[in-house]
């Protein structure tokens, strides 16, 4: 029977392969962005030591769905950027693979940033991922309602997301949670790797 709970250290490498198996808009990305363990360091890492809020949905010790969040962007930066000199140089040294499709990857997300909302009226933000074998079990739905209450009882304001217009069953949750549509911009960040622009989106919901 599946249970959720508070993510813990020991669930990093089961939410790392999550997560770095849905990176190319929800699908596998291995080419885009081969080394695991560097996306690990990266975009993982700094939510589960340093976030808020955190949860997993596990079934017979198996991690089925993940939910990482921030209740404000402080404590990640001072996390990680102690960290990027020696991750940038391991990366360049080839320690992580092949240096060109990560460096291509994380110098895109610096040109071409998403659309944000304002950080003062939604602090919070989140990453959120099911695996394809437990999508439409309602694994999504109870991660981002526990989250949604968790936040709140921590007297955050208000949270905001990330996604795309391709991702529907992802934007049919979150309006069914009470999130709403900020803003949206085309942008050309997944071009190369999913063939055109993709229109990237933020929603927020007050708390």
């Amino acid at each position: 029977m599946a249970c959720l709970r508070p993510a813990r250290e020991d669930d990093l490498p089961a939410i790392s392969r999550l997560s770095h198996g849905s990176l190319l808009l929800g699908r596998e990305g291995q080419g885009v962005f081969p080394s695991q363990r560097l996306w690990e360091e990266l975009f993982v890492a700094p939510y589960l030591r340093r976030g808020c809020c955190n949860l997993v949905v596990e079934e017979e010790g198996a991690i089925l769905g993940y939910i990482l969040g921030a209740c404000s962007e402080l404590a990640l930066a001072l996390y990680l950027v102690p960290r990027l000199p020696l991750l940038l140089l391991g990366l360049l040294l080839g320690r992580y693979g092949p240096p060109l499709p990560h460096l291509r990857y994380l110098l895109r997300l610096l040109l071409y940033p998403g659309p944000k909302a304002p950080k003062g009226r939604y602090p919070a933000h989140l990453h959120i991922a099911v695996s394809p074998e437990a999508q439409g079990r309602g694994v999504g739905k109870a991660l981002l309602g526990a989250f949604l209450d968790c936040l709140g009882h921590k007297g955050v304001r208000g949270v905001q997301l990330s996604t795309t217009r391709a991702n529907a069953a992802a934007r049919r949750l979150y309006r069914s949670l009470g999130f709403r549509l900020y803003a949206k911009r085309a942008s050309p960040f997944w071009a190369p790797y999913h063939g055109h622009p993709v229109i990237h989106e933020v929603w927020v919901k007050e708390l």
